[in-house]
């Protein structure tokens, strides 16, 4: 049973030489049960305007973030394993190395809160260290 939640994004990345954080409050659909589920958004601002973002969460331990628009992308964010993903930008198509250091999951049909920690590298060199934690509960 798919129904309407409201989503909290607290999204931050750390380079070599910056730190960034970034949030955002939007309103998506929860579909499924606690050990397998999906969560889908539209992003509304900045680049990524136009955007579906779809979180499939499988056995509270690998999550698949796919991202149709612009900006295409899929990344398969499984604790403890590496794996090559794809991410279209304006100036082609580019293949990461995405590894999962964590990925905790506390979410049921009334909500919870996913968090998944994981790193980015081009060419086996280590381009940047990201920290999401998504918040999920319903619109009432």
């Amino acid at each position: 049973m798919e129904k309407e939640v409201i989503i909290d994004i607290v999204a931050k990345q750390k380079t070599a030489d910056n730190e960034d954080t970034m949030s955002v409050t939007t309103v998506g659909t929860f579909s499924g049960n606690e050990d397998d589920y999906k969560v889908v958004y539209s992003d509304m601002e900045g680049e990524l305007a136009g955007s579906t973002t779809t979180l499939r969460v499988q056995n509270k331990e690998m999550v698949t973030m796919t991202r149709d628009g612009s900006y295409s992308s899929q990344l398969i964010i499984e604790k403890q394993r590496r794996h090559n993903c794809h991410y279209m930008t304006p100036y082609g198509e580019l293949v990461m190395g995405v590894f999962a250091k964590d990925v905790k999951s506390e979410v049921d049909e009334n909500g919870g809160k996913l968090e998944f920690k994981y790193t980015i590298d081009f060419n086996s060199g280590l381009v940047c260290v990201n920290h999401m934690t998504i918040s999920i509960k319903g619109a009432n």
